[in-house]
């Protein structure tokens, strides 16, 4: 994402600026919108008296052009924005613009529902609609400022005197720091001047790894339009780098960020089903950290990356034409549910180069695509920067107890976000589920993949012992790490969670596991249109013990999730990776996965 914190949060003195005719390159200049969102954790609902972002082509000045001056402008640099609701059209104030990005501030007054976002360059947009973009807008739809930019990782938060709480400079139980971000609802006063006054909103909570904590202020900052502070005591938690922190305000969760605990200040540190301290530390120096995941499973295997890929270049191949891997994952999606129309509706791009095959041909794909069998898969990368280790660490993996909400779109691996790293030409594994070579797949360099025999089938992964080992390569080492498989894990009060009360907790009850080892409960629900707004997937995911066998899951996270009919929601538990750390030369971080699980569809209420 894009630097509009630090763009707009130094926007204190600002001066005036003034109008200029368009340059002959602006003037048939037609902007090109591709979304428009929260600017702190990019939400596609916005909230009344919120700062947002628009992002595309074409919308500004090659040189970013921010304000300089209260009141804010509806034109900086000749760019506009206007939001439509129904009949209604308001002008929305100007921080910055640029080519591809904008920012601006949503009308306290702004209708809420369903509205269209648009930019025009010197009063220029496209007749076709391309220069506008549908958005939710809400009362409240509170977003946190991170570190990264992004959304996801360290959230921004200061202490009395504004220093910035970092991993060196961590918050203490019982201290007072601000979180800083934008959406916790509308004002009275014009949204284009500093506020005239700073009363706190109603019905806000802050909650710190699933504790409530004290609220001293939580309303507009007195340096810039749009931007709230949100003022609470540090209840007394667990240390942790990335201790989960998120705002409730209107019903609504805001985006789940990291928090530096320590009971003394200073530099913090880590327990449980975290990422290391030491990789966390390196990755906030701005060094690159490297990552090794290896997993066995149907649930990281089955339909996924790996087999979608292998998949895609045995279809390439016979059909003579490049077939994609999300057409293959497709494909195999649709042999999954057993349903012909949905297996027509997949292959039809590709029925006359299917028709054109011979039957033993047609026999061996089939049996590809609709392969059950458990395999294995390692992946190997590198991160150059803070943002996706943070990431990871706060918004995916949860410590012991907590539960967070999962950003809108959860990495599918590390592959799809590092650079590879190569680990030699091939892996070996041996267990219980007998021997098995994973092989680098090709032009994925750092990921590999096998399958094990056509008897071992899901969904649990065979118990017992595995041996993971690889003779390295340029970056990667040469290793050898023993793995455990232990006793399965079984959700066993599904009866009682056919049909779940979003505004209520949540227990979940499972057997299996060992003590001292840790488990992942996760919730997962599709996209969803209410009322003409839409509602992207969403994701929880909480961490235990797994000798505990239960865990309760706040009604704050629950409330995240979209309201589902005919079981379409699903909730599920497996091994948390974490409890497998592995030490392989010139990796910082190396897990291993065991992908057996169990899940339950249900109906989220």
């Amino acid at each position: 994402m894009s630097n509009n914190r630090s763009r707009y949060l130094s926007l204190a003195g600002l001066a005036c600026s003034a109008m200029l005719l368009p340059p002959l390159s602006a003037q048939s200049t037609i902007p090109i919108v591709f979304s428009a969102n929260n600017s702190a954790d990019y939400s596609p609902t916005i909230a009344q008296g919120s700062l947002f972002a628009v992002f595309g082509a074409t919308l500004g000045p090659p040189t970013l052009v921010q304000a300089s001056a209260f009141p804010l402008l509806n034109i900086l640099s000749g760019t506009s924005v206007t939001v439509t609701s129904g009949s209604t059209t308001l002008n929305c104030p100007m921080i910055y613009t640029s080519e591809g990005q904008v920012a601006a501030i949503l009308p306290s007054n702004t209708p809420i529902g369903p509205a269209s976002v648009t930019v025009a360059y010197y009063g220029v947009t496209s007749p076709y609609g391309f220069s506008s973009t549908q958005v939710t807008v809400a009362e409240s739809s509170v977003g946190i400022f991170t570190i990264t930019e992004s959304g996801l990782g360290g959230g921004i938060f200061t202490a009395l005197d504004y220093t910035l709480k970092t991993f060196g400079n961590s918050a203490k139980p019982g201290e007072i720091v601000t979180a800083w971000a934008t959406g916790i609802g509308p004002i009275d006063s014009p949204d284009d001047v500093l506020p005239t006054s700073f009363p706190n909103f109603p019905n806000v909570q802050v909650w710190v790894a699933g504790q409530a904590a004290s609220i001293v202020y939580d309303g507009r900052s007195g340096c810039c339009a749009a931007v709230d502070q949100i003022a609470f005591t540090v209840p007394g938690v667990a240390n942790g780098c990335n201790v989960p922190v998120t705002i409730v305000s209107g019903g609504g969760s805001s985006n789940t960020v990291g928090l530096p605990v320590s009971g003394s200040g200073g530099a913090c540190s880590d327990s449980g089903p975290t990422l290391p301290t030491s990789f966390l530390t390196k990755g906030a120096a701005g060094l690159p950290v490297n990552v090794a995941a290896i997993y066995i499973g149907p649930k990281a295997i089955g339909n996924g990356g790996g087999v979608a890929q292998a998949l895609a270049i045995r279809l390439s191949a016979a059909f003579h034409t490049r077939v994609p891997k999300a057409d293959a994952a497709r494909l195999m999606r649709a042999y999954a549910t057993k349903n012909p129309r949905a297996i027509r509706l997949a292959m039809a791009k590709y029925a006359r180069q299917w028709k054109a095959l011979d039957a033993r041909t047609k026999a061996s794909i089939t049996a590809q695509i609709g392969q059950t069998q458990e395999g294995a898969a390692a992946v190997f990368g590198s991160y150059g920067s803070e943002g996706a280790a943070a990431a990871i660490a706060s918004a995916q993996l949860p410590p012991a107890g907590v539960c967070v909400a999962l950003p809108h779109s959860v990495s599918s691996g590390l592959g799809a976000t590092s650079a590879g790293l190569d680990a030699g030409p091939s892996l070996s594994l041996t267990g219980a589920a007998g021997p098995v070579t994973l092989k680098e797949i090709f032009d994925r360099k750092g990921q590999y993949h096998g399958v094990f025999a056509s008897s071992v089938i899901g969904p649990n992964v065979p118990s017992g012992s595995y041996t993971i080992s690889g003779s390295g390569g340029k970056d990667v080492g040469a290793f050898s790490a023993v793995m455990t498989v232990g006793s399965h894990l079984a959700i066993s009060n599904k009866s009682s969670l056919a049909a779940i009360d979003r505004t209520q907790p949540l227990t979940v009850t499972w057997t299996g596991g060992v003590t001292g080892n840790y488990v992942l409960i996760g919730g997962y629900t599709p996209s969803a249109y209410s009322n003409g707004a839409y509602f992207s997937n969403a994701y929880f995911a909480c961490a235990e013990d797994a000798g505990k066998g239960s865990l309760t899951i706040p009604s704050y996270v629950l409330s995240s999730m979209n309201v589902t009919a005919n079981s379409q929601g699903i909730l599920g538990i497996s091994p948390h990776p974490l409890s497998n750390q592995l030490a392989i030369p010139g990796v910082d971080l190396a897990y291993f996965m065991d992908g057996s699980s169990d899940s339950a569809n249900v109906t989220f209420k």
